[in-house]
């Protein structure tokens, strides 16, 4: 049900219905979600075919199709129209990328995945099996049950991934190769050599950071990979050694850095086609930990003999997100917020404690009184929160009332919200 009020509209669901039902309502009404729809399912439609389906005139399609053209644009896809049919042109790798980014909000709807839950069983079951054996790992079970629906979907409409290089032999594929073979059959499909790697890599983007693994997968991490490892271990012992990051040490940025790396080295061509799938990423800055620069590439110099790497952008980012998790993981404290408060005891301690619960534990609140602040050495970053009128400070002086207004906490806890995201 949808109702309007002077803020706007509102959509209201009724009794008893889902959030994915709402969505397969809404994503049947887009002309671009039917599109697009209608091009994942097959490998091209004709022009007067998509119009009919679209339930618009050919002009109105065209400007649609332009549109989605633009929008697309950074995932190296694009509708092309060629004697009257239409078609996504691009590499089938970045053809899947995208739907996997477009489609991963969507894995339960039965608008683009008809009948998903029994599907999804056999994807389930799959992790099972490996959850239960010596080569376990976690996952992102969502993210790699897309992947699954998406290389399904795409094989049984004929759209083969295109050729590329990849050893055979590698040791880490062959550790899954027979489980994910019989995945696919499942639902009648037999992976060809190309398509069971693409599966493969798939499923490793899935795995999650912060991991433990089964015994002969850690076996073989450490006879196959020995190179990696140490390239990790170097990597982090640089930091250590700089010393302004020695809490590194304690963490699992070695371990988390090694699985960035696995990734890279599994296939260089399949990681740079991969940066698409989140490609805002690329923006973000690197430059943090300025330590990074010198770092980061005599770690790439290092993989060398493994994998040529030639843009190194997108993987310093990476690493520096890990290295972020890793010192906010063993030193969360960013910044002070100095307390000076004057009320009854009880309340001033109480009210301490909501305000360093609410600030996260990245802000330290520290209570101190009004004569104490001429001897404190702040830090740019540090704030002032006082319910007494002060002197001029060199930071930022944040005023609360004795029982503070929620629009003064709400002041406040913007004011520190730069320490999160800081990348």
């Amino acid at each position: 049900m949808i109702a309007s009020d002077s803020s706007g509209f509102k959509l209201f669901p009724a009794k008893n219905s889902v959030t994915t039902e709402i969505w397969e309502i809404f994503l049947s009404q887009s002309i671009g979600i039917q599109i697009l729809k209608v091009l994942f399912l097959n490998p091209e439609v004709s022009r007067h075919q998509l119009a009919q389906l679209t339930s618009v005139s050919v002009e109105t399609l065209k400007r649609h199709i332009n549109q989605i053209n633009r929008r697309i644009k950074a995932y190296q896809v694009k509708i092309k129209l060629t004697k009257g049919v239409y078609k996504l042109t691009g590499k089938e790798s970045t053809i899947r990328i995208f739907f996997h980014r477009l489609l991963l909000p969507y894995t339960y709807s039965n608008y683009f995945f008809k009948d998903y839950a029994v599907h999804e069983i056999h994807y389930y079951q799959f992790l099972k099996n490996i959850r239960q054996s010596d080569v376990k790992i976690d996952t992102e079970h969502i993210f790699g049950m897309n992947w699954f629906f998406i290389n399904t979907i795409r094989i049984k409409a004929n759209c083969r991934i295109n050729n590329f290089s990849y050893q055979k032999e590698d040791p880490l594929f062959s550790l899954y190769h027979v489980m994910l073979v019989a995945l696919y059959q499942k639902e009648g499909i037999y992976l060809t050599d190309d398509e069971a790697f693409f599966s493969f890599f798939c499923f490793l983007e899935s795995w999650n950071y912060n991991n433990t693994y089964g015994n002969i997968l850690d076996d073989t991490i450490h006879t196959q990979y020995p190179t990696l490892l140490k390239a990790a271990s170097d990597f982090v012992a640089r930091f250590v050694s700089s010393g302004t990051l020695p809490e590194l040490s304690r963490s699992k940025l070695s371990d988390n850095l090694f699985l960035l790396l696995l990734k890279y080295v599994e296939s260089p061509k399949l990681s740079k086609q991969f940066q698409l799938d989140y490609h805002e990423l690329i923006n973000l800055r690197a430059d943090h930990y300025q330590l990074l620069q010198k770092f980061g590439p005599e770690l790439i110099q290092q993989l060398n003999p493994l994998a040529k790497i030639d843009d190194i952008g997108y993987l310093i980012h990476l690493i520096s997100l890990l290295v972020q998790q890793a010192i906010f993981q063993t030193h969360p404290i960013m910044m002070t917020a100095y307390f000076i408060f004057q009320g009854e005891p009880a309340w001033k301690d109480f009210l301490r404690q909501e305000i360093s619960d609410a600030l996260g534990n990245r802000v330290k609140v520290i209570g101190i009184e009004p004569f104490d602040l001429k001897d404190v050495q702040f830090n740019t970053q540090d704030i002032i929160i006082s319910n007494l009128l002060l002197e001029t400070q060199p930071v930022p002086i944040h005023y609360i009332s004795m029982l503070p207004t929620k629009n003064e906490l709400n002041t406040l806890i913007e004011s520190t919200r730069s320490q999160y995201l800081l990348i």
